[in-house]
C-alpha cells in the first residue's frame, strides 16, 4: 500500500501534538464575485481545528516598517484542513484580516499561516 509523502519523507509528524494544542476556530472565508454587474463580497463559513496567537515581536519587527503596529496573528492547522492563499480576506472574532503568507509544513502535516489585520 502506498504512503502518503509526508510518512515516507521521515520527517516529524505533528497530528498527535496537535492533538491537545488545538481547539475549534470558526473563520469568514471574503471572496468576490460579479453578480448583475456589481462585485459583491460573498463569505463561506469554516470550522477546523488550530491554533490561532499573536506573532512574537521578533517576527513583526521582519514586517514592513508601515505595518508593523497592526496586529498580526498567526495561524497553524493541520494539512488539508483548508486552504488559504495569500492575499485571502478572512473574518476571525468579528475583525477581517488578509492573510499575507502561507508556510507550508504539509512534510511535517501542517500549514502556517500569518495574517493582518486589514485596512480600514
Amino acid at each position: 500500500m502506498a504512503q502518503p509523502l509526508n510518512q515516507l519523507s521521515g520527517m516529524p509528524q505533528m497530528a498527535a501534538a496537535f492533538d491537545g494544542w488545538t481547539t475549534k476556530i470558526t473563520l469568514n472565508v471574503v471572496t468576490q464575485a460579479v453578480f448583475d454587474g456589481f462585485v459583491t463580497d460573498v463569505i463561506n463559513t469554516f470550522t477546523f481545528n488550530g491554533t490561532i496567537q499573536p506573532l512574537r515581536p521578533e517576527q513583526i519587527a521582519l514586517k514592513p516598517d508601515g505595518q508593523r503596529s497592526w496586529e498580526w496573528l498567526q495561524i497553524h492547522v493541520i494539512t488539508g484542513t483548508n486552504n488559504l492563499k495569500t492575499n485571502d480576506r478572512i473574518i476571525y472574532n468579528g475583525k477581517e484580516y488578509k492573510v499575507m503568507s502561507v508556510k507550508d509544513y504539509s512534510l511535517n502535516n501542517y500549514v502556517e499561516y500569518h495574517v493582518v489585520s486589514d485596512y480600514e
